[in-house]
């Protein structure tokens, strides 16, 4: 004869509740490349290229620094990247931005904002060269 172990619905029932209550600070599946309508401030965006030829490069790691709070993006397969506000009192030019790849070294890490309005987007341009 079968015996039923009533434990074993029990646990089932606390491992979804866990689940349910560890998945609802999840943002409801916010990505980088989204800007939170509650988030204002400057954004970052641009693209990572080859000096000399200008082509664009893909998988160079672009990481903004504000203080102790780091964001790390990697570029696309078109070389561009996006990185969200760091808030709405963010002062640009305390955020350091730079780029790295496995391979190349960096030359220069320009940026432009595109208008005058404080929240307005700041486009980066990372020139890499290949080393030696």
């Amino acid at each position: 004869m079968v015996r039923w172990n009533s434990k074993i619905p029990f646990v089932v029932l606390v491992a979804l509740a866990a689940i349910v209550a560890w998945s609802l600070d999840s943002h409801a599946g916010e990505s980088l490349s989204e800007r939170d309508e509650f988030d204002a401030g400057p954004s970052f965006f641009g693209e990572a290229k080859e000096a000399g030829s200008l082509k664009s490069i893909k998988n160079v790691q672009v990481k903004a620094e504000l203080g102790a709070r780091k964001m790390l993006v990697n570029t696309n397969a078109e070389g561009q990247f996006k990185l969200p506000s760091f808030g709405k009192e963010t002062v640009v030019e305390n955020v350091t931005i730079s780029c790295a790849k496995e391979g190349y070294r960096t030359i220069d890490v320009s940026r432009r904002r595109m208008s005058s309005a404080a929240d307005a987007p700041i486009q980066i341009e990372c020139l890499l060269e290949p080393k030696p």
